[in-house]
């Protein structure tokens, strides 16, 4: 695999600074990828039906190396911002990074089918986000 690829990653978080989180992180992300676009931001129930509602968006971008440092990338970000097992366990998702396709490839399948990925995605698409691929 050739790189820099496309690449597009599902964000969440349902803290009560959720806002803050998602707004940092999709700066983050902005300034490590280039052409950078974001969808909106948006609210949207858990998936499990029990925790505290998130707040949601989709980023696509080119990244600058392969698919497994950009997820190490993102990891590392979540655990910087406070994101552990444990907060996890409790239904806190500080921040939640998601590498959902990598060069056109669909690499979490049951992402890209759910309602908190696919409303972002298909915003990017309509916008023509994805058109010079």
């Amino acid at each position: 695999m050739d790189y820099p690829a496309s690449c597009t990653i599902g964000l969440g978080s349902n803290t009560p600074d959720r806002e803050s989180q998602v707004n940092q992180a999709i700066e983050h992300l902005c300034g490590y990828l280039s052409k950078c676009s974001v969808s909106s931001i948006y609210e949207s129930e858990a998936f499990n039906g029990k925790d505290a509602p998130y707040l949601n968006a989709v980023i696509h971008g080119i990244s600058p190396v392969g698919s497994a440092a950009l997820i190490k990338y993102l990891k590392e970000w979540e655990m910087l911002q406070g994101r552990n097992k444990n907060s996890k366990a409790e239904g806190v998702v500080t921040i939640d990074l998601d590498l959902v396709i990598y060069d056109m490839r669909i690499l979490r399948p049951k992402d890209f089918e759910r309602h908190y990925f696919n409303k972002g995605y298909r915003e990017l698409l309509a916008n023509g986000s994805f058109q010079d691929e």
